[in-house]
Parts: C-alpha cells; structure tokens; sequence
C-alpha cells in the first residue's frame, strides 16, 4: 500500500508538470488575468489543460501529505537521515509551489493571498530579507511566474529525486494518477476568477492559507503566525532523530487539528 501511494504520489507529479508545460505556453505575467481567461475560453481544450493542472496539483499534495502520514505510521524509517530531510523540503516546496500557481491565475482573490503573504513577510525578521526575490515593484506576477515555472519545480524534482533515488514511473501509476484527476475534475469545481474591479465580502484562498489569513484577520503578529506555519516541519525533522516519535505524532496531530480549526472557524 504504502508503494503504491508513493508511485502514484509521483505519477501525479508527472501529470501536474506536463499540464502546466502546456498551459504555460499561453500565459503571459504582464496580463496574467486576460491569459488566464483566454486560456479558459478561447484556446481550444485550454480550459481541459487549465482543470488538470489544477487537480493533479492538488491530488499530488494530497497524496505527499498521506504518503507522509503512512510513513510516520510505520514503526521504522526505512530511509536514511538525508532522505527523510529532502521529504521535508519536498513538503515545503509543494506548499509554495501550490500558492505561487494560485497567485498566478491573476485576479482578485490572487492578489489579496498576495498581499497577505507580503505582509507575513514584511513584517517578520529575517523573512524579511527574502521579500525581494518574490516581489516585483512593476508587475506583481513575474517573480511568481519566474519561481513557479523555473526554480521551483527544478528544487523540488531535486528533492524528490534524493528522496525515492530514481526518476521513472510506470504506465500503471501514471493511468492511476490521470485517472484521479480526472475524477477530480468531473465532481468538483475550481475556485472562480474574479475580475480585479469586483466588491466582494469574502475571497477565496487556498485551502492551506486560509488558517494564515485567520490569523492575521484577527490581528496576530506575522511573527507568530509564521512560529505555526513552521511548526510541523521543525517537527517532521525532529521525528526522524528523536527517540520520543509519539510524543512527536501527538503534537503533529494537536498542530493539523488546532489549525483546521483555525481555518474553518474565524477566531
């Protein structure tokens, strides 16, 4: 079981890599919003491609998350120490990897996840000094297209690649891993794009920011927000070398409840 969710974890990676090639050939940063759309509605089986890269993106972090989940499950890590670590890394890469490609799609939820993310930047020290490397001053989507298309998928193939030490995958785990997203596709809908000049109460952001944007909603300091977010990472590091694995489990599982709970419910 446990192959097999990994096989199909990387299989949904190929599927997500290959759509987005795709779809990337008809963006533009500097009319990110109009690409978006023209992709959506004009290019043929554009909205096809668009759909796929999206489920298969969020299928693949869904799938990481429970391939994380089974191995903290075994009562032995059959890896070594620098493996386990890279996993780590892959886990954050994916996470931002999934916010650059929301903040791609151009349009008034995308820029307000922006902002905030500037603004736990900003404001925290240290974070601070990384602000330039994803901010632009003339067009706020370049930066983002440059690290989402280029160095964040090279970092995290990287990672995987150190992770599992080899690069192919077989014609099962790919038709699996398109069949899922195809599934994903046919029940559910992607978040709607909202042109730049709507009035709207509430904004979609991705499902993982939404406990962030809780938190600051409600005044707490980027600092401390940012102390959460890192929380379970400095954790995944720590199981690897700690002889108090359950007492790491059990404050992972406190973390991802109390922050589901920050997420659905407003403070």
């Amino acid at each position: 079981m446990s192959k097999t969710i990994s096989f199909v974890t990387f299989g949904l990676f190929f599927v997500a890599t290959l759509s987005g090639f795709i779809v990337v050939l008809a963006y533009h940063p500097s009319h990110a919003f109009e690409s978006v759309q023209k992709i959506s509605y004009l290019i043929p089986f554009g909205l096809f491609f668009r759909k796929l890269h999206y489920f298969s993106s969020e299928a693949f972090m869904i799938f990481l998350l429970l391939h994380v989940m089974i191995e903290l499950s075994k009562k032995k890590i059959n890896i070594d120490s620098f493996s386990w670590n890279y996993s780590v890394v892959g886990v954050v890469l994916v996470i931002i990897l999934m916010f650059s490609g929301f903040v791609l799609k151009g349009d008034l939820s995308a820029n307000a996840a922006a902002q905030v993310a500037f603004n736990l930047i900003k404001d925290t020290p240290i974070l601070k000094l990384f602000l330039p490397l994803i901010k632009d001053s003339t067009v706020l989507y370049y930066k983002f297209f440059i690290w989402h298309i280029l160095f964040l998928p090279l970092f995290l193939a990287y990672a995987i690649y150190k992770h599992i030490k080899f690069f192919q995958i077989k014609a099962l785990y790919l038709s699996i891993a398109i069949g899922i997203s195809a599934f994903a596709m046919m029940i559910f809908n992607m978040p709607k794009d909202i042109v730049l000049s709507a009035k709207v109460k509430n904004l979609e952001s991705p499902w993982f920011f939404i406990g962030a944007e809780n938190l600051l909603s409600n005044s707490f300091s980027p600092l401390f927000i940012n102390i959460i977010l890192f929380i379970p990472f400095v954790l995944l590091v720590l199981y690897f070398y700690t002889k108090q694995k359950n007492l790491v489990k059990m404050l992972l599982i406190f973390w991802l409840l109390a922050y589901s709970y920050i997420s659905v419910f407003s403070l």
